[in-house]
């Protein structure tokens, strides 16, 4: 069996939770844009406000990809060096499983306002329970990877839960999660925005 290592990057953790996930049959990943973000662009409430209809736009893949479990398996991070400038592959929290039905896995992107790791685990400690999971530091964020499924329901409430303490989660990571009906994680790097591939730094 995958285990998770200290430093592992996010394509390899996928690949640890696919491998003690065995209902996993397929997993999908998406081609984005990256870029300065609306909360970077308009930092204060004037602007946020002057400038809110910007705030309403949900960008949209440049490609979609799924991959079988054991294609998965195959694939490395060389191989998704395949786009253009400021571009990254993300995975997609929606899964499909052997049995038809349509899974989540638990994906998180924390930004906490104090910078605190230990308010991420007080949180995740909260809603997660004894879950086993990963932590990732992405640059910017800590991104969260859990090693369990969730169904349409468990799935919304787990979204939206984080948003309660007001203080470790963008509610516009949540909000474009809700609408679009997946939640995504960065698994490559993009030079000027996001230079840093993400990797485990704590194992839960």
């Amino acid at each position: 069996m995958k285990k998770f290592q200290l430093g592992q990057n996010a394509l390899d953790v996928c690949k640890v939770i696919v491998d003690h996930q065995p209902s996993i049959s397929t997993v999908s990943m998406i081609a984005h844009n990256v870029g300065i973000n609306w909360r970077q662009r308009y930092q204060t409430t004037y602007e946020k406000i002057e400038y809110m209809e910007d705030g309403f736009k949900h960008s949209s893949p440049i490609k979609n990809q799924e991959y079988c479990r054991e294609d998965l398996n195959q694939l490395s991070l060389h191989w998704l060096y395949n786009l253009e400038e400021n571009h990254v592959w993300s995975v997609i929290s929606k899964v499909q499983c052997y049995d038809g039905k349509t899974k989540h896995l638990p994906l998180m992107n924390f930004h906490p306002e104090n910078g605190d790791r230990e308010s991420i685990k007080k949180a995740l400690k909260y809603i997660c329970g004894d879950q086993r999971g990963v932590l990732l530091d992405s640059g910017r964020f800590q991104h969260y990877y859990g090693d369990f499924l969730l169904d349409e329901n468990e799935w919304v409430q787990f979204m939206s839960e984080f948003l309660m303490p007001t203080v470790v989660v963008s509610p516009r990571y949540v909000g474009h999660g809700l609408h679009d009906g997946f939640s995504t994680l960065r698994l490559t790097a993009d030079k000027l925005y996001k230079p840093k591939i993400p990797e485990v730094v704590e194992i839960l």
